[in-house]
């Protein structure tokens, strides 16, 4: 299949665009925890609210899909979203004599929340809209282009790491560090802005060759991007058309919204609990005799308190590394072939279980199971990103296949498909959560 690269660029940059506030939101963990103090708990509120907004917009955009131009929405959305970012970063160091802690806190939250909103409000037009316009390489140059977004606000995260917070003024270190956030984001979002006028004017363009050989006569909001995705009657049985189109696509829903819990639950939750160079020269032979299940598990933490960590901080880095770069590599390979159909996709969350069997050890039992090794941890995460970034992209793929006659159809379906993957995130995270801070809580000392 020969790809336009002009409009692959285009929804790959826009693709990175409408994942900005999560990404930045959730790599620069360290910016909020050194402004705000810890029993405000930030790397969770933050989360747990970019998650709820996120969810909230796609939902919305299902709900009340635009009348007017998706790019429109589009353009508005992450034109907001810009003017919230810069707001957040502004807000987030002030000192308490102009803002008390509690209050700049629950202003931050507020700032991201409506940020987050604004952005896949955004994020589900640009999806209805490529699987509407561009189904063969549109959906799979966005998800592909949201990893970038991912590694370029990590990369951040590791120079704030590496240098900024090492400065003697931590307050400036940490204030770079911000700003160097919002700078690369809207960076990012000013291009795909510029970017979004090549796909207008091919949309337009199209449309308008397209009357002229069948003497049709189309009109001029579709001309432009700017129909809805149901019109007339079809918009009128719309709820009905939602069921109808989830009941045809369950699988690769079903598929996308497990993928995400499976991914959240585990990463970055459970992997940032790992430590690099574990020591097990302290593990007592009576573990391996023991067969009660809540003694080893004991044991086994026990000894955790005793390895020597990662004294660096880079063990953690490359973990983060490896998920990015074969998260990027599975969502490239659908665009080449698509393993799975709309029924067998649901395979891959087998697989993904599979994979993350691995990162289970070395939470739980790394000496016991021979898996302290930091190359094990560095290959279990590689995999698991890996198999996840792949299933998520052809799931969604699958939704709009670009078949003759359906444009509204997969249009509407991928909207739908965006929205789960919302969920699926905003369900990952709370089971993050519990799982963390509730349940293997019982397995530390």
């Amino acid at each position: 299949m020969a790809i336009p690269w002009k409009l692959y660029l285009t929804c790959w940059f826009l693709g990175a665009s409408v994942q900005s506030t999560v990404f930045f939101s959730f790599n620069a963990v360290d910016y909020f925890n050194y402004f705000f103090p810890d029993n405000y708990k930030p790397e969770v509120y933050v989360g747990v609210t970019d998650g709820v907004a996120s969810s909230v917009g796609a939902v919305l955009m299902v709900t009340f899909p635009p009348k007017s131009s998706h790019l429109t929405v589009l353009l508005l959305a992450l034109i907001a979203s810009v003017i919230l970012l810069v707001a957040e970063v502004v807000i987030t160091p002030l000192d308490t004599d102009i803002l008390s802690t509690p209050a700049r806190f629950g202003l931050v939250l507020a700032v991201i929340f409506v940020a987050s909103v604004a952005q896949n409000v955004g994020g589900g037009a640009l999806y209805s809209f490529v699987g509407k316009y561009f189904p063969k390489f549109g959906v799979q140059a966005a998800q592909s282009g949201s990893i970038f977004t991912f590694v370029a606000t990590f990369i951040i995260c590791c120079i704030s790491k590496g240098s900024f917070q090492h400065l003697k003024d931590k307050d400036k270190g940490f204030r770079l560090s911000g700003y160097l956030f919002v700078a690369l984001v809207d960076l990012i979002i000013l291009v795909a802005c510029c970017l979004m006028a090549i796909l207008q004017a091919h949309v337009s363009q199209s449309t308008h060759a397209k009357r002229l050989q069948t003497g049709e006569c189309v009109e001029d909001a579709d001309c432009n991007g700017s129909q809805p995705l149901l019109t007339s009657d079809e918009f009128r049985q719309s709820n009905f058309s939602r069921k109808q189109v989830i009941r045809n696509n369950w699988a690769a829903l079903t598929t996308i919204c497990l993928t995400l819990v499976i991914t959240s639950a585990l990463f970055p939750g459970i992997a940032s609990q790992f430590h690099g160079n574990y020591n097990c020269t302290f593990v007592t032979n009576d573990l391996s005799n023991s067969s009660n299940f809540l003694k080893t598990s004991t044991a086994v933490s026990s000894t955790r308190g005793s390895q020597s960590s990662d004294q660096t901080g880079w063990f953690m880095v490359i973990v983060f590394g490896c998920y990015s770069v074969a998260d990027a590599i599975g969502k490239t390979l659908p665009i080449f072939r698509i393993l799975y159909n709309k029924k067998s996709i649901l395979c891959n969350c087998l697989v993904q279980l599979v994979t993350a069997v691995p990162i289970l050890l070395i939470y739980f039992e790394p000496c016991v199971s021979g898996v302290q090794a930091d190359w094990i941890a560095y290959v279990s995460v590689f995999l698991f990103g890996l198999v996840t970034g792949y299933g998520i992209c052809a799931a969604l793929m699958l939704l709009a296949p670009g078949q003759r006659g359906k444009k509204h159809e997969e249009g509407l379906a991928t909207s739908i498909g965006y929205m789960f993957l919302q969920l699926g995130n905003l369900l990952g995270i709370c089971v993050s959560l519990f799982l963390v801070d509730f349940v293997f809580e019982v397995t530390k000392p």
